[in-house]
C-alpha cells in the first residue's frame, strides 16, 4: 500500500533567542515537535482570520456567501456558522453592558441611566 504525499512549503522563521525558549519549553511540555507546533499554530490562526474577514465582509454587505467562499476557501456553512457566531457574541455583549447599567441604575437610585443605556444600545 503506498501512502500519498502531501506536497509541502518550507517557511523560515527568525526568533530571538527568548521567544525560541519559550517555544521550545512549551513543545516539550506538549510532547510536541517546534515544527508542529508552529504549523498548527499558524493553519489556526490563518483559519481565524479568514473567518473573521468573511464575517466582516458578509455583514458589510460587500460579498455573498459563495464569494466568500470562493475567496477564501472556506465552505459556505462554515461561513455561516462564523456570521452566527458573531451575532450571538454581539448579543451576549449587550446583554452584560444592560446587566450593568441596571445593577449601577440601582444602586444609584437612578432609573435614568438605565433608559440611556437601552437608548444607547438602541442607537
Amino acid at each position: 500500500m503506498s501512502r500519498t504525499r502531501r506536497e509541502k512549503a518550507t517557511i523560515t522563521i527568525r526568533l530571538t533567542q527568548e521567544r525560541h525558549t519559550v517555544i521550545k519549553r512549551l513543545c516539550v511540555l506538549k510532547g510536541m515537535t517546534q515544527t508542529g507546533y508552529l504549523a498548527s499554530l499558524a493553519t489556526d490562526q490563518a483559519r481565524r482570520e479568514l473567518e473573521e474577514h468573511a464575517v466582516r465582509e458578509y455583514l458589510g454587505g460587500k460579498a455573498s456567501l459563495s464569494d466568500l467562499a470562493r475567496k477564501t476557501g472556506l465552505d459556505v456553512p462554515t461561513i455561516m456558522e462564523a456570521v452566527a457566531a458573531s451575532g450571538a457574541e454581539e448579543k451576549r455583549a449587550i446583554e452584560g453592558f444592560l446587566k450593568a447599567a441596571r445593577s449601577l441604575a440601582d444602586t444609584h437610585s437612578d432609573p435614568e441611566f438605565y433608559d440611556l443605556a437601552v437608548k444607547a444600545v438602541a442607537a
